[in-house]
């Protein structure tokens, strides 16, 4: 079955895999890839959609929502300061935020406090 990509985004990639019976049939993150790249995206974007796919799927839909200063507060309290990108924003989606919620959160955290190399 040869999908191609209609527009480029986190539904579509899932649309995609979801044909594909990705979850269903436990690919892996490697033949999440491969279907993407075969509908038409590039190998970042294959990477990327399949990773958020099989890892954040159940996430999509945010259960709570919240404010920058409140996610800043929790950020703090957690020392976000002295931990990576990734495990802030694993903080975040256990405390039932959805992932794009905390990935936007912490960048935007990141950037206020300069802790974002260049």
């Amino acid at each position: 079955m040869k999908e191609q990509i209609q527009f480029f985004g986190q539904k579509e990639y899932s649309r995609i895999l979801d044909l594909h019976n990705a979850r269903k049939k436990g690919l892996s993150q490697t033949d999440c890839e491969g279907i993407l790249i075969d509908a038409g995206t590039s190998h970042e974007q294959a990477k990327n959609g399949a990773f958020v796919y099989l890892h954040h799927g159940d996430h999509q839909t945010a259960s709570i929502s919240g404010t920058q200063g409140k996610y800043d507060k929790m950020l703090d309290d957690f020392g976000a300061q002295n931990k990576s990108h990734k495990k802030c924003v694993e903080h975040l989606e256990n405390k039932k935020y959805s992932y794009h919620q905390a990935n936007s959160a912490v960048y935007k955290y990141r950037k206020n406090r300069n802790l974002i190399k260049k």
